[in-house]
């Protein structure tokens, strides 16, 4: 088996609940990764494991569990470029030293839009 992303609908309504869940599940092996969230109801399990034991592990401690989602787990794309680098404008060599040279750079969007000047 390879590594996938499982999606778990719970019946969990409180805190408690969610405990109960994480420490069933936990149990079993080849889990790499898992996250509740008990708003949603919805259990996610990241790892080489199979849909039907985190199932079983959840229907024995007394709760409804219904698989949604089973596939690859998804590859955050951390690699994108900046999309506006930055433009720094650079003025013609000073003719004198009267002249200062002035260096202005403008925002990026990766950089959380912060400017400077120097």
């Amino acid at each position: 088996m390879s590594k996938r992303k499982i999606e778990v609908k719970v019946n969990m309504h409180s805190q408690k609940c969610k405990t109960e869940v994480l420490k069933a599940v936990t149990k079993v092996a080849g889990i790499d990764q898992v996250s509740v969230e008990l708003g949603k109801q919805m259990l996610v399990v990241i790892g080489d494991v199979d849909p039907i034991s985190i199932v079983t592990r959840v229907r024995k401690i007394g709760k409804r569990a219904d698989i949604t989602y089973v596939g690859p787990v998804k590859k955050p794309d951390n690699t994108k470029p900046c999309i506006n680098p930055c433009q720094i404008m650079y003025p013609p060599p000073a003719c004198n030293d009267l002249c200062p040279m002035v260096v202005v750079g403008y925002p990026q969007s990766c950089d959380n839009g912060s400017c400077f000047i120097l």
